[in-house]
């Protein structure tokens, strides 16, 4: 081979080009989490196309010219550099093509890419070391392999500086949260930006956000409960005063240190609790009323741009380097119920009502101190039941293919279709199964039981005598629930026994705790499981005014495991035909008729009722009693009542 300065000159320039591309392409690997890294990779990328046909036109004319000139073999250090140069370009034009246009962040791909990019620099190196020690030109040996990584060197150096320049940003202010207990580190704010942006999780992670779309957390502000308790709360204390509900209802509006108001479309508060609100979540105790505290993540390169061509890069850069994504937003370190427990427990305080302290819902207690924490056969946390393991093709799968179910199931199966959320009528039917029990947990089927969630039964007391008064014994078993059971705001939820007994002819005998119209009240004296929270002067609060709450009364919940019984009584006329039929119903609905009333005028929404469990018993009556029914009776004889 008889080697031209020119010739050279060009080789080692590409050679440098080479050295840079490998040094940026270990960099990300190698240096801290951050912009710069996320700069780093964004440089190798464009360089990398930029350079990919004249550098593989000078590795073809080197590599005849070696041929021609005596080279033999395949396994010489320019064959195997020659090899890897086009393994690297193939993978890394995929890999890039995956980052463009892709969800998934192909680790195979990205493994070899690396593993051929260093066994390519070894072998590079080596064969241009060796190049080096044969030139004929020693004077000019290393001027053209050092200008090369210093041009680009320096290009990625300004450009770093400019980008970080155009990032600066004052520290954020300090702000109260109080009276909530959620706090960020330093007590500083939050820009709302990077608290919301949930569809954007969703250009990614498909699945989780579908499910989430229609979930009581992502309408935990718009909710039209939470807006009219918010409207009076403004009035009655001012807007500070709603960082107490807005904690857990609103957590964005109170984390970025807004003003509170109504929420309209667009209004960052209708973020709820957003993907990024939840997966920032580090520290949780468990006193209640939002006690976490929530981090600042780090924006990846133009992820706050609104150019869809640099949010495509953005979204690039975090599927070809997630490291500063999933420190930021793996929330598997607060995966315990201590998480749900930050917001699912709640009390109010001197500092809301002026008199003292009174604990409200608390569904982290309930289960802590109940048979699925403390006996290790059950053993079950709230994510067990609420978000179980379902088969996805998403990102975030794990190895096995599952991710948690962020649908996350509880009671509320109209809220969704009312406020026209995508999903809302799946959601509605998925939550009817969900409260009667016909939701299957392969992963806890061994522990969590089959059947109702809170099964009913119904034993007649004694006999059936016509004319005399009848009993009929419910019970009632929270079998499946992992708290008390209803739980949640139990001064506005209703849950109810309604009892229907009818005789051989279908003619109603007794009846009691049915509901004549929607959103109607509850005709007859039933057993209801809920809680009347009481003012100053002792009169119920059906409006959810926590503020002026001192105490409550008439609290009736089954706990965990346990069960309730209650003997219903009434009369059975003479000349009743049997046999009876006797039909128990458990009932739910999020609103008691005074709430709905009181909170939302004379035409409140449709709130639909739904039956958790129910129980039939056909009562024979007594054959004496039967035989009496039937004898003639003497004349003006009156049958007693």
């Amino acid at each position: 081979m008889q080697p031209t300065p020119k010739s050279l000159r060009t080789l080692r320039a590409a050679s440098g080009v080479v050295i840079f591309l490998l040094l940026t392409g270990l960099f990300p690997l190698l240096a801290p989490l951050g912009i710069m890294a996320q700069w780093v990779l964004l440089a190798h990328i464009v360089v990398g196309f930029l350079v990919i046909v004249p550098l593989t036109w000078i590795f073809l004319r080197h590599r005849s010219h070696a041929a021609a000139h005596g080279a033999k073999g395949w396994f010489t250090s320019g064959n195997l550099s020659w090899l890897g140069w086009l393994a690297v370009v193939v993978s890394g034009a995929w890999l890039t093509a995956v980052g463009l246009w892709g969800r998934f962040t192909p680790y195979g791909w990205h493994i070899a890419h690396v593993a051929i990019g260093l066994l390519l620099g070894l072998a590079a190196i080596l064969h241009l070391v060796r190049g080096l020690l044969r030139t004929h030109f020693p004077q000019a040996r290393y001027r053209e392999l050092a200008a090369a990584v210093i041009v680009l060197g320096l290009a990625l150096g300004v450009g770093g500086g400019i980008l970080w320049y155009a990032r600066r940003a004052p520290p954020p202010r300090q702000v109260s949260f109080a009276p909530s207990n959620a706090s960020t580190f330093h007590h500083r704010a939050i820009p709302a930006s990077l608290l919301t942006g949930s569809a954007a999780c969703g250009t990614c992670h498909q699945t989780i956000y579908k499910e989430w779309l229609p979930s009581t957390h992502h309408y935990s502000a718009t909710d039209l409960f939470y807006q009219a308790v918010k409207d009076n709360y403004i009035r009655a204390r001012g807007w500070k005063a709603v960082r107490y509900c807005a904690g857990c209802h609103e957590p964005v509006t109170l984390l970025s240190g807004r003003r509170f108001h109504r929420i309209t479309r667009g209004h960052i508060g209708a973020a709820g609790q957003s993907c990024a609100f939840c997966h920032l979540i580090r520290d949780t105790a468990t006193r209640g009323n939002a006690n976490y505290v929530v981090i600042r993540p780090t924006p990846y390169l133009f992820e706050q741009s609104h150019q869809p061509l640099l949010l495509a890069i953005s979204d690039m850069l975090i599927r070809l380097h997630p490291q500063q994504h999933n420190a930021d937003y793996n929330v598997k370190p607060a995966q315990s119920a201590l998480f749900c427990g930050t917001c699912h427990k709640q009390y109010i305080s001197k500092r809301e009502n002026g008199w003292g302290f009174v604990q409200l819902q608390d569904q982290y207690d309930s289960w802590k101190n109940g048979p699925w924490h403390t006996d290790p056969r059950k053993n079950l946390i709230c994510e067990d039941c609420h978000m179980p393991a379902v088969r996805a093709d998403d990102p975030a799968r794990n190895a096995a293919g599952f991710i948690h179910d962020h649908r996350i199931l509880a009671s509320n199966n109209y809220m969704a279709a009312l406020l026209h959320l995508p999903g809302a009528r799946r959601q509605a039917k998925l939550v009817d199964r969900w409260m009667a029990g016909k939701t299957i947990i392969p992963a806890i089927a061994g522990k969590w039981p089959r059947g109702p969630i809170v099964p009913v039964m119904l034993q007649p007391q004694g006999a059936f005598l016509p004319g005399h008064t009848a009993r009929l014994q419910a019970l009632v078993i929270n079998a499946k629930v992992g708290h008390e059971f209803p739980t949640g705001p139990l001064d506005v939820i209703e849950s109810w026994l309604e009892l229907v007994v009818t005789d051989a002819h279908g003619r109603r005998v007794f009846a009691t705790g049915y509901v004549n119209a929607p959103n109607g009240p509850i005709q007859g004296k039933t057993v209801e499981f809920r809680s009347h929270l009481l003012d100053r002067n002792a009169h119920p609060v059906y409006t959810h005014s926590l503020w002026n709450v001192v105490g409550a009364t008439g609290k009736l919940v089954i706990p965990p495991g346990a069960s309730y019984s209650h003997i219903f009584k009434f009369p059975l006329p003479r000349g009743v035909a049997g046999p009876l039929h006797c039909r128990l119903r458990l009932l739910y609905r999020k609103f008691n008729s005074n709430s709905q009333l009181q909170l939302f005028g004379p035409h409140p929404p449709p709130v639909p009722v739904m039956q958790i469990s129910a129980a039939t018993r056909i009562v024979d009556l007594s054959p004496a009693a039967a035989r009496a029914s039937v004898r003639p009776r003497r004349a003006g004889s009156q049958a007693r009542r």
